[in-house]
This record gives C-alpha cells, structure tokens and sequence, in this order.
C-alpha cells in the first residue's frame, strides 16, 4: 500500500481580487458565494422578461399606455441593477469587498423595492383576473410571497460565503 503523501502545501499565485500574491487552496478559490449572487442577478433580470411580456402585463388591451411604460421601466430597471450587479462582481479590476457589497447591493435592491412595494396602498402582486394564472410546486403558490424571502435568503448566503472567502484571502495575503 502506498504511503500517504503530505498534505497539499497553498500555491501561491498573482490574484487580481487582492492586488498581489496570496496563497491559494481549493476552498479559497472556489467561488461558490459570487456565483450564487451572480446567478439569482441572472434569474432576477430575465424573470422580469417572463413575468411581464405576457397577456398579464404588457400586452394586455386592458393596460393603458402609461401602465405599460411604467412596466417597461420596471423591467429596465430590473436588468439595469442585475447588469451592474455582475459588472461589479465579474468585469471591474480589482475584485475586493466594496465589489462584493454593492454587487450583493444592486440585486438585494431589486427584491427589497418589491417586498415594500406590496405596502403601498392598493397594491397586490397579482391582478384578480390572473391568481390562476400562478405556478404551484404541489399545493404551494410560486408568486412573489415565496420569490422575495428565497431570492434575499439567497442573496445572504452567497455574500456570507463570498465575504468568509474573501477574508481568508486577505489574511493568507
């Protein structure tokens, strides 16, 4: 039987998210965190595409013009957030936590400007003549009562992970 080879020593390499040279394991570089951030930005632009270029929304005859451009910039302004979000995470020099931050920031915005929303009066986040007009998983409704605590629960634990991850980099640096 072969004998056990020493524990794997950290490589060290030139890390841009830095600014130097810093030891690099397995666990330091996976990125697990940004990706989860990254991916619910992604889900959060096109699912505005899905939710109101449809019947429901931007081409329902009921909809006056001004309703529908108000739709229009809702859904802009939803890929606009998520756009930058993954410019800050992803493109920018200097990848570093202030990166982190307002990446996490821009998406988080997003579903927080929806929860308070629904506290406006008159507000609903689904027209009566549409409620059956909502995914289920079983018996359970997938609108915005689920959507908004899972895409900020997941939000938080991308940037927890990512955060974690980063402070390890920084204290190898």
């Amino acid at each position: 039987m072969p004998e056990r080879s020493q524990p794997r020593q950290a490589r060290t390499h030139s890390s841009p998210e830095l600014g130097g040279r810093v030891p690099t394991t397995r666990l330091e570089a996976v990125m697990v965190g940004r990706w989860v951030i990254s991916v619910v930005a992604v889900w959060t632009a096109a699912l505005q595409y899905y939710d109101d270029l449809n019947e429901t929304h931007m081409f329902n005859p009921e909809w006056t013009p001004h309703a529908k451009y108000h739709d229009a910039i809702t859904i802009q302004l939803a890929t606009g957030l998520c756009l930058f979000a993954l410019l800050h995470l992803w493109v920018l020099r200097r990848y570093d936590l202030e990166r982190l931050n307002i990446g996490t920031g821009l998406v988080a915005l997003w579903w927080v400007t929806l929860a308070v929303a629904l506290l406006f009066p008159g507000t609903a986040h689904r027209d009566a003549a549409f409620l059956d007009d909502v995914p289920h998983i079983g018996s359970y409704p997938i609108d915005l009562r689920t959507l908004i605590p899972l895409n900020l629960f997941l939000l938080l634990v991308g940037y927890l992970l990512e955060r974690r991850r980063l402070a390890r980099l920084q204290r190898g640096a």
